[in-house]
This record gives C-alpha cells, structure tokens and sequence, in this order.
C-alpha cells in the first residue's frame, strides 16, 4: 500500500492534520474550562460578597436583634440556582452540611436544603477567610465562604452554586469534538487523496509520455505544461537527457558507420592485393609490391585500432594520466626530429621556435601523440615546397602550442567539426594522403584531459593554425 507516492502523501497529511487538529481541540478545551472555572469562582465570589454584605447590613438595622429572621430576608434576593447557609462555624462543614438531617456543631442562622445529587465529599474549611472549594465533586457544586465579623460573633455566609451548566457544556464540547474528529478525518483523507491525485497528475502524464519513448524515437519530448515549476524544470531536464542521449547514439550509430568505413577500405585493399597475387603466378618483385600494399594496409589498420582504442578507453574513464615532471620544450623538439623525414618527401620546412627549460607535469606519451598528431595533420594539408612553424610559450598560468601551416586551410563551415571523429575536410584527399580522421579527436581528449583547450584558427587558402593552451597546474 504505500509503494504509491499518493498513499503516502495521504497518510502524512492525514497524520499531520490529525495531530495539529487533537492539539487545538486540547488547547481549546482546557481553555474553555480554565475560563468557565475562573467564571464560576468569580460570581460564586461576588453573590457570598454580596450576600454577606447584606446580611451585615440587615443586622445593623435591626440592632443585631432576631438574627434569624434578617437571614431569611436574604432568600429573597440570593442568586438564581444557588443556596444560601450561614451558620457560627465551619469546622464541620463538608457533603452533609446542607443535608437537613445532620446536625452541624455550630449554630445554624440559615440553611436551605441542597438537591440530593449534589452531595459529594467536601472539603472543609478551617480558617474564617473568603474561600471556594469543590465541596461537591466534579458533578455537583461549589461553595464560597464569608466571614462577617461582629463584636460578639463571627457569622460564615456560605453560598452554593451548581456547576452542572459547567460540566454540561465541557460535557457537549467533548461530545461535539469526538464526532466531529473522525468526520474531519475522513474529509481531510479524501481532500488528501484528491490532493495528491492532482498535484502527482504531471508526473503520471510524463510517465505515461517516456514509456512510449524508445530508441527509435527519440527525438519526442515531454509536454511541459508549466516549465517554472518543479515538474516542469523536471520534465526539461529530462527532455536535455533524452537530448543528450539522442545526440550520443547519433554519434555512436555515425562513428560506427565510419569506422566500419575505414576499416573496410584497407581490408578490401589488402583481399584484393591477395587474390590477384594468388590468381597467377607472379614474379619475385611482383610479389614484393603487393607485400608492401599489404604492410602498408595493415599499418593503416593498426594504427586506427589503436587510435579507436585510445578514444574508447578515453571515454570510458579506463586511460588514466601517468603524469610527471618534464621539459615540455624538450619533447617538442623530439617531436619535430620525429616528424622530419615525412616532411622531406613534400619538401617541407618544419620550423621551431621554442623558449628553453619550460617545466610542465603531465603524461609525456600523451602529449608527444597530441604534437605528432598536430605535426603530421600539418604537414598533410601543406603543398609541397610548404612551411610548417611551432612556437611553445609560456604565461604565468599557462603554455600555448602554436601550429601554423602555409597550407589550403579549413572553411569557415568545417572549423567546427574538425575535432569531430572520422570527419574529414576532403574525404578523396585525406584516405589517399593516409589519415583517418581520428588524430584531431585525439588531440582534444589529451588536452581535456590535461584541463587545457584547444581551438582552430583558418582562412582557406592561407593555412591553419592549431592553438593548444595547457594550464600549469
């Protein structure tokens, strides 16, 4: 039951509600009875005042004479629904102080008979001050006590009230509450529900729209009712990865496509070579030759293997750095002397200009493939009798690697794919001159993955250059 989202949220608001609902119907309650307490002892208080005030006063008219008889004048005047008693003492005043059949130690002046369903114990009161008790239990009454003090005695004006409007109202207010709890319950459940059902609606909807989204069609996205929301910033980040995973099997599906392209081409090579070596006999320097095209084949698939590789391992996280210390100008110049012989077969110049004892920590094979891939790319795109020029600088934040060709240069169009995996300018020009279309994706992971940048600047016609920028820490 509470695998559902809606069942749950039902539950804590019902839970929640219950408790601040229980908590304000106790607070309100025992403030309610706190008031009809304070209410009850003050005109309790206020009718024994009174009725003593008056008592004194008869006695003072009649000169203290027939005692009896100004008590009973007050009858008159006493209260509604209260009781009257004044007697000499309160010693043994307790439940059967008003019944007529006791006999108080002290001298009764007034006493008026109490209803039999207010007797209840009592508590007796031992000092002649202005008092209220509940002489009669949570049921029946509540007496106050005044003394009237006079020359030759002291008079107690006792009266009574009944507190059974008290205790019938907290009595229809604990009635009321245990009705209407339950009520307010089930209505605050169903309004939960119903709630919840509404607010959860865009979450079903979107449910409903990504299980019929599949690989074939990715290119749908969510409906987005309010994207300033929560839902609806939800429905857009989730319409971005089905963006990003539309856009990563796109290129899978293309680098498959164009590896499987590129490795066809020399395999055909190599099966066509084979079967015309082997459909005739041949001479010894014909064999060669095809010896060689099929050397020369299999280097060009060893070296997009291993390209592949590197740029597999890459994105799967599996070609950590081995970095450490190194004169970055040092390996430049390696890289230059590495370069020099395929340079000399188009007669071209490779020129570099570099600032001694550069220090840089990063992974030494990687970057020697980033230079050579960045040499090599150069040289293939200059004409022959070109000019090929490095330059290695330093900031104090950061090296730059410059590399600049005189050669036919990239349109303005192409700029932004050329790091781009098996993609070539001049696709004719670039498998005859032998490249792959990999060494430039290669030169944008090494410098990622050493937090650096790089980017290209063309102007067709008038050559290329390459701008690597390596942070030094």
């Amino acid at each position: 039951m509470f695998n559902s989202v809606r069942i749950r949220l039902t539950f804590w608001y019902v839970l929640i509600f219950a408790v601040l609902l229980v908590t304000f119907g106790v607070l309100l309650y025992w403030l309610l009875a706190r008031d009809l307490n304070a209410q009850l002892n003050h005109n309790l208080t206020d009718h024994a005042r009174t009725a003593a005030a008056g008592f004194q006063g008869q006695m003072l008219e009649n000169h203290g004479n027939d005692i009896v008889a100004t008590a009973h004048t007050l009858v008159e005047f006493r209260p509604h629904h209260s009781y009257l008693s004044i007697s000499t003492e309160t010693q043994t005043l307790g439940a059967n102080y008003f019944d007529e059949q006791s006999t108080p130690t002290g001298e009764i002046v007034l006493q008026q008979p109490i209803p039999a369903d207010w007797l209840a114990e009592a508590q007796a009161v031992q000092h002649p001050v202005l008092h209220t008790i509940n002489a009669f239990g949570a049921t029946g009454g509540r007496l106050a006590i005044m003394c009237v003090r006079e020359t030759k005695q002291n008079y107690f004006v006792i009266v009574a009230e009944s507190q059974e409007e008290m205790v019938t109202q907290l009595s229809r207010l604990r009635r009321i509450f245990y009705l209407s709890l339950p009520l307010m319950l089930l209505i605050a459940a169903i309004a939960g529900f119903l709630l919840a059902k509404k607010s959860l609606a865009p979450v079903a909807a979107m449910t409903e729209q990504a299980e019929k989204i599949h690989t074939n069609n990715l290119h749908k996205r969510l409906e987005v009712s309010n994207p300033h929301d929560e839902l609806g910033r939800l429905a857009r980040v989730f319409n971005a990865l089905l963006a990003r995973v539309n856009h990563s099997l796109a290129s899978l599906r293309e680098f498959t496509a164009d590896a499987s392209h590129e490795l066809r081409t020399p395999l055909a090579i190599i099966r066509g070579e084979a079967d015309v070596a082997l459909s005739q006999p041949r001479t010894a320097m014909e064999y060669q030759e095809t010896l060689a095209i099929v050397r020369d084949e299999a280097r060009r698939l060893s070296r997009i293997v291993d390209d592949m590789l590197a740029l597999a391992r890459a994105d799967a996280g599996g070609h950590p750095l081995n970095r450490e210390e190194l004169y970055l100008n040092d390996l430049v110049e390696e890289c230059c002397r590495s370069v020099q012989t395929l340079a000399a077969h188009k007669n071209i110049s490779v020129d570099c200009q570099i600032l001694p004892d550069i220090e840089f920590c990063g992974d030494e094979e990687l970057l020697r493939r980033m230079i050579v891939n960045l040499l090599d790319n150069a040289i293939k795109y200059t004409p022959f009798g070109g000019h090929v020029r490095l330059e290695l600088s330093e900031t104090p934040t950061h090296l730059k690697l410059h590399v600049i060709d005189n050669g036919i240069g990239i349109p303005a169009e192409a700029a932004a794919q050329v790091f781009d995996r098996f993609y070539r300018v001049d696709k004719a020009r670039s498998r005859a001159e032998g490249g792959s279309g990999l060494g430039l994706p290669i030169v944008k992971w090494v410098a990622e993955a050493h937090h650096g940048t790089v980017r290209l600047e063309s102007c067709p016609g008038n050559g290329s250059e390459f701008i690597v920028e390596l942070p030094r820490q």
